[in-house]
């Protein structure tokens, strides 16, 4: 009677042992098909949203960082096709109604204006907090310089117009956008960057 309950455990047990162990396998092996590519597409993927923030640029520099107030920014120069900087792409990170926001924001370096704003990775609710992708929306940061406000009803010099029922989504993308202001004004006050 020990004989068969022992084998009543093991036999399962080695059956499950091998069915994970080839699942991990797979699993590693797909990872390992795929890194490159997926590695690629990211590679593009920013590409492409720098140049969707500044499109007047032919080329961008390297990955540079500033430190604003203990946070630290990524950026890249926006460059002429003579290599000369007219403006700045920073990466941009801040919190939402479904968790991190992240954003790209071109700001030009000769009318301290921003050039475009690119959300590149959100996770608010389907319908409402999405709506911050729309041009309608984003629209609303070209060519303005300074601190931006949020404001549900109307759009005015110093506010944007919030979604409706997406006024935290729309605070959010606002944050990043301000954030990206503040270390572009380090940044062209010759701050703590390379």
């Amino acid at each position: 009677m020990k004989n068969k309950t022992l084998k009543e455990i093991l036999v399962p047990a080695v059956m499950l042992f091998v069915i994970a162990a080839v699942c991990t396998a797979l699993l590693a092996g797909t990872n390992l098909l795929t890194k490159d590519k997926i590695a690629e597409i990211a590679v593009q993927a920013e590409m492409e949203a720098k140049i969707a923030v500044f499109s007047d640029a032919k080329t961008f520099s390297d990955a540079k960082t500033v430190d604003v107030n203990g946070t630290s920014y990524t950026y890249y120069d926006a460059q002429d096709e003579n290599g000369k900087v007219i403006g700045y792409v920073f990466s941009v990170t801040t919190k939402s109604y479904g968790g991190d926001l992240s954003a790209m924001v071109g700001i030009s370096a000769e009318t301290d204006k921003i050039t475009g704003v690119e959300i590149t990775a959100i996770n608010d609710t389907p319908g409402l907090g999405l709506k911050v992708y729309s041009e309608d929306f984003l629209g609303q940061y070209i060519d303005r310089t300074g601190t931006i406000g949020v404001n549900k009803n109307e759009s005015t010099d110093t506010e944007i117009k919030a979604v409706s029922g997406a006024t935290i989504s729309s605070k959010a993308v606002t944050d990043a956008v301000n954030q990206a202001f503040s270390a572009y004004e380090t940044v062209k006050a010759g701050g703590n960057n390379g």
